[in-house]
């Protein structure tokens, strides 16, 4: 029997003026992704993301920035990822996080990761932009 918590309810309509985990900047042909996420701003409010560590929420804006840049910025040559912290970038997913989901909720979090990370590659391999 499952006893983790309910998958949090989600939303993807988003825009780079509402993202709370990344900054997009464009200038020119270079574009800057800043990561620096809000440790009580992920989908699951009571559960700290330290360390930059990601959730669903961190997902959802780095993926619509891939394809704002990808479809309204195609003349973004170079895209660099970075952190807004010193001495660290992600500490990956969050254990806490998945440990409190259900396991259909965990496929689908890593189907959606892994599709996002292809993204960034196809970006690379089709529209031009390296990252």
């Amino acid at each position: 029997m499952e006893t983790s918590a309910a998958a949090p309810k989600l939303s993807f309509d988003t825009h780079p003026s509402k993202y709370r985990h990344w900054t997009l900047a464009v200038e020119g042909e270079i574009a800057r992704l800043t990561m620096k996420v809000e440790p009580f701003g992920g989908a699951k409010s009571e559960i700290e993301l330290k360390s930059n560590s990601y959730d669903m929420s961190v997902d959802i804006e780095l993926a619509d920035a891939i394809q704002r840049l990808r479809f309204e910025h195609p003349d973004v040559k170079c895209c660099v990822i970075t952190s807004a912290h010193d001495k660290i970038f992600c500490a990956g997913a969050n254990i806490y996080m998945l440990a409190s989901s259900t396991h259909p909720f965990k496929v689908n979090f890593c189907k959606y990761t892994n599709e996002t990370r292809l993204a960034i590659e196809d970006a690379s391999q089709n529209s031009g932009i390296r990252f």
